[in-house]
């Protein structure tokens, strides 16, 4: 009986061991000189329409605590790395004039913590993000959510093993969020609840390689939209 006592804690420290040799044996942040790095996305709005695009960064700067990555519209992303984190320390844009959203919905990722390495049971962490659903009134009313919403993050895997078309990615984390909030678009409309999900996959060496976002709502007016990043190795 005595032993079994201390199973709990033996187990709890096995854990964290196995957590901190993992973060000390990979990098999920993105590697190498001069290195771009390719997406191919996947986005269904509302009415179930596929659109295929392209996306694009450059790896500006790179080292064991630091990458720096600017996206093909300007988009640059700072990421730091900490004990156990890895944080999305700034957001800046080159060019923040030209994208279709208000200045102060530009920077809302800024301080997001991107991964935390525990499996602890209910151990979590939040990020701020934006809903992009779209509701459309006749033809003169349409209405951008853009609504802050919190997302609740887990850690819920160390060894995920991903396959992207002929490659095989292996040791990767997997992180799943959850968050819901309400939009207000008026008469004749009342509350529109909307449901955040989303699945993502960091690579040693590469980070991101894949993410699966969903945003729902219970509105058939407003609908759903289905967003997929997949790395690009072609």
């Amino acid at each position: 009986m005595a032993n079994n006592a201390y199973t709990p804690k033996i187990l709890l420290i096995l854990i964290i061991f196995f957590l901190v040799s993992c973060e000390q044996q990979f990098s999920y942040l993105p590697s190498g000189d001069n290195k771009h790095i390719h997406y191919e996305i996947t986005f269904i709005d509302k009415e179930k329409i596929t659109k295929k695009y392209k996306q694009s960064y450059f790896l500006k700067e790179s080292d064991k605590r630091k990458s720096v990555l600017v996206r093909s519209d300007g988009k640059v992303i700072e990421y730091e790395k900490e004990p156990q984190k890895l944080i999305l320390k700034d957001v800046q844009y080159l060019f923040p004039g030209l994208v279709d959203r208000p200045k102060e919905k530009l920077e809302f990722e800024r301080e997001n913590i991107v991964y935390q390495m525990s499996l602890e049971k209910n151990k979590s962490w939040n990020t701020n993000d934006l809903t992009t659903l779209v509701v459309k009134l006749g033809y003169d009313r349409i209405y951008r959510t853009l609504l802050p919403i919190n997302i609740e993050n887990k850690l819920t895997s160390l060894n995920e093993t991903v396959k992207i078309k002929d490659k095989i990615l292996k040791n990767c984390l997997k992180i799943e969020g959850f968050g819901q909030t309400s939009f207000f678009p008026g008469a004749p409309l009342g509350k529109i609840d909307i449901t955040i999900k989303k699945t993502e996959w960091y690579a040693p060496g590469l980070g991101l390689v894949r993410l699966i976002r969903e945003e729902i709502s219970d509105s058939e007016t407003m609908g759903n939209v289905y967003y997929e990043k997949v790395m690009n190795f072609d």
